[in-house]
């Protein structure tokens, strides 16, 4: 017999997990009351919990407030007693899980498997030596004093697993107000118990999370009753526009601008001009901001970081170079090379230029011998007694460094990690020192740049190679960008020696702002094509011939279409690969599936893998087995993997095309969406210099033409750093 009830609020002890997946859960258990006691021997509830309000994995012991409208069914068990099951439906932020407290966490810790190794007498023992301390202990992770009742291992085992649960009511109490669970684990992790306590205090330190502004403003406005007015709410608009633009690129946002972001923020009218003043103002005062004569609002690290790069160009001008024969190193090159081998006379001056310099740049478009440039200059930095260390942002570009001088290379995160470690071999005893070589300089942000010529002694030669007509840096700022102007040593390279001269007429049109006139049957091809046929034309272009091709993509999303596309055209009924979800209790697929081509996301060293390695799942294991498939990579090498590396790959078909930079295909199919904004000149001349023989372009003719006109993406960042070069220069003259 079935009644319905309404809606109820209970506590309830888990007796058992019926079912978990990622969209919830439903679990069966009996009412408690606070103390623990079963309400009525005789009753159980299944409970359904929908939605990401659940946060964390349901276990046997655990106990959860859950509200929700209840239905009724009676019933005859096998062993002929009368019972009574309620089932309720729990919607998400209605279910809460709770601590014990008092005499009652005996019960709770026996039966959470969470807590293993600790039965009934375990933990009868530890409430017997504690009694209510025994809360306190656990919540100050006093594993010490437990290891009077039990082992070490023991001790820690209940610290972390009381840690766990509370990190799960922290998860919840967060995602019950409207905060995704990623950025709710950063919360927690960050403020760990006091998590809860720090965002009432102010909701907006959840800004600095990357939780969304409108988002945070609806919780601390209509939630935690935050006014309008509230200081800490306009000095976080204030922030919220100048660390917004700093992750879009920039690295300082006109006053004007500033002014306006605030009041799309804010969405009030009524918020006058006085107001906004004064938050900014306090913000000043403050030193949360920092204005120069211009009136550009720049964020004290901002500001402190190209402050940073200013100090170490600085540094190094008018120090001294070993004395060294360049032009005889150069004949001595060039005879080694062969088969009337010869550098033109830009080569010849960039590897002079960084003979003579301890501060220099090189730049020039694709396959205008930046390799045999940089080779040569190996040659000389040697021979001047430097020890030469080459680096460069993304996995890729140091592999092909790696290949094109036959020298160790690493990026320039693994370096860092080295020098902050005190891991690197100590050069000091050398008369000269190190020479940083940092290739596809073009992608190196502000950050990382910062980041690495802080732990350089001031004598350590710095030579920079790249690009700057490609995209600038994923991250904020620009470094070779502004460096290519007569505040520092630079040599540009113009004349094309590497692939078909029509790819590089063309290329080199687009990087002037002209989409030139292509050749019927030339390497260079267009096709015209609406944006909503662009994914299913992309796809059959590779299709048609997959071998060292590619996709190139303006944005994830169409990367994404078309990488689905191609798998399924290729892939499409072969072995899935699964890994076992332990928050959702089953196996997940994983969206790969044995013969995929997938790309390395991130560096892992201990596999020999870097951001951008390339390579084919060529098996799949069966399910449990620790290794869950096998790999065989670019570099030649199988190597198995498990669930651990799943998080680091992607569908390698079509890639965006910042992940492009650093490699070379013979074959690239360029993805030219009319209503994508990021598209710009810099993006299409990025795309096309990928290509070694041949380029199949598509996309809307005249759009094309509106966007290779459009100035790159380089030139419409603002950052401070060129004023701060022109400042050092007329200081130096003034000197």
């Amino acid at each position: 017999m079935v009644s319905s009830r309404g809606k109820e609020c209970h506590l309830i002890r888990v007796l058992s997990v019926i079912t978990q997946n990622p969209n919830g859960a439903i679990l069966r258990g009996q009412c408690i009351t606070d103390s623990g006691e079963i309400v009525d021997t005789h009753q159980e509830i299944v409970a359904r919990l929908h939605g990401r309000g659940v946060a964390v994995p349901v276990m046997a012991g655990q106990w959860w407030t859950v509200k929700g409208k209840v239905s009724t069914n009676s019933f005859i068990n096998a062993g002929g007693f009368q019972m009574v099951q309620d089932q309720m439906e729990v919607l998400p932020g209605d279910a809460v899980l709770k601590l014990p407290s008092g005499a009652h966490i005996v019960d709770y810790l026996k039966r959470n498997p969470r807590f293993k190794g600790v039965g009934p007498a375990t933990a009868d023992k530890l409430w017997e030596k504690f009694k209510d301390r025994l809360v306190g202990l656990l919540d100050a992770g006093d594993y010490t004093a437990l290891e009077e009742v039990v082992s070490p291992v023991k001790a820690l085992a209940l610290v972390q697993g009381w840690q766990e649960e509370g990190l799960g009511k922290t998860l919840q109490w967060l995602g019950a107000n409207g905060v995704g669970l990623v950025i709710g684990r950063r919360i927690a992790a960050h403020f760990g118990a006091e998590a809860e306590n720090k965002i009432l205090e102010n909701p907006y330190r959840l800004l600095s999370f990357a939780a969304d502004w409108s988002e945070v403003d609806v919780l601390a406005t209509q939630t935690l009753g935050v006014a309008r007015t509230d200081d800490r709410r306009l000095a976080a608009a204030v922030e919220e526009c100048v660390y917004r633009r700093f992750s879009l690129g920039d690295t300082y946002v006109p006053l004007p601008d500033l002014i306006d972001g605030i009041r799309r923020l804010l969405k009030e009218e009524k918020h006058q001009q006085d107001v906004i003043d004064a938050a900014i103002g306090h913000c000043e005062r403050t030193g949360r901001l920092l204005f120069d004569q211009q009136g550009n609002a720049y964020s004290p690290g901002a500001s402190i970081l190209e402050d940073r790069v200013v100090h170490c160009i600085a540094v190094r001008q008018g120090l001294l170079s070993p004395a060294c024969n360049v032009d005889g190193l150069i004949s001595e090159y060039q005879t080694r090379e062969g088969n009337g081998f010869l550098l033109n006379t830009e080569q010849r001056a960039a590897v002079h230029l960084v003979a003579d310099h301890h501060f220099a740049v090189i730049t020039g478009g694709a396959g205008c011998g930046k390799t045999t440039v940089l080779k040569a200059v190996c040659l000389v930095l040697e021979a001047q007694g430097y020890e030469i260390v080459q680096v460069a942002l993304a996995g890729k570009a140091v592999k092909r460094m790696q290949e094109s001088t036959g020298r160790a290379a690493q990026t320039i995160a693994s370096f860092i990690k080295k020098l902050n470690e005190g891991t690197l071999v100590d050069y000091s005893g050398l008369a000269v020192g190190r020479a940083i070589l940092i290739d596809e300089a073009s992608m190196v942000d502000l950050i990382s740049f910062s980041a690495l010529v802080r732990q350089l002694p001031e004598t350590v030669k710095i030579v920079l190679i790249g690009d700057p007509h490609q995209l600038p840096p994923v991250g904020p700022g620009l470094i070779l960008h502004c460096l290519t102007n007569s505040v520092v040593p630079h040599v540009e390279l113009t004349v094309a020696k590497r692939f078909g001269t029509e790819i590089a007429d063309v290329a080199n049109s687009i990087r002037d702002g002209v989409f030139p006139v292509l050749k019927e049957h030339g390497p260079v091809q267009f096709t015209e094509i609406a944006d909503t046929k662009m994914a299913e034309v992309a796809s059959n272009e590779y299709l048609s011939n997959p071998m060292d091709s590619v996709v190139l993509c303006s944005t994830r999303a169409l990367a994404k279409n078309i990488n689905q596309r191609i798998q399924d055209a290729l892939s499409s009924g072969r072995k899935l690969v699964m890994t076992w979800s332990e928050e959702a209790d089953c196996w997940a697929a994983t969206g790969l599936r044995e013969g995929d081509l997938v790309i390395c996301t991130r560096n892992n060293w201990d596999l020999g893998l870097q951001n951008g390695s390339m390579g084919t799942i060529v098996s799949v294991q069966h399910h449990g087995e620790d290794q869950i498939g096998k790999i065989e990579w670019d570099d030649g090498v199988a190597r198995s993997f498990n669930d651990a590396l799943l998080d680091d790959l992607e569908l390698g078909y079509a890639l965006t095309v910042h992940k492009s930079q650093g490699s070379q295909w013979k074959r690239v199919v360029v993805c030219l969406p009319q209503g994508s904004r990021m598209v710009d000149r810099s993006l299409i001349y990025t795309a096309v210099t990928r290509a070694q023989s041949e380029v199949s372009m598509l996309g809307n003719r005249s759009a094309i033409q509106d966007q290779v006109s459009r100035k790159k993406a380089a030139d419409r960042r603002h950052v401070g750093l060129p004023k701060r070069l022109k400042a050092m220069k007329m200081y130096a003259i003034a000197a």
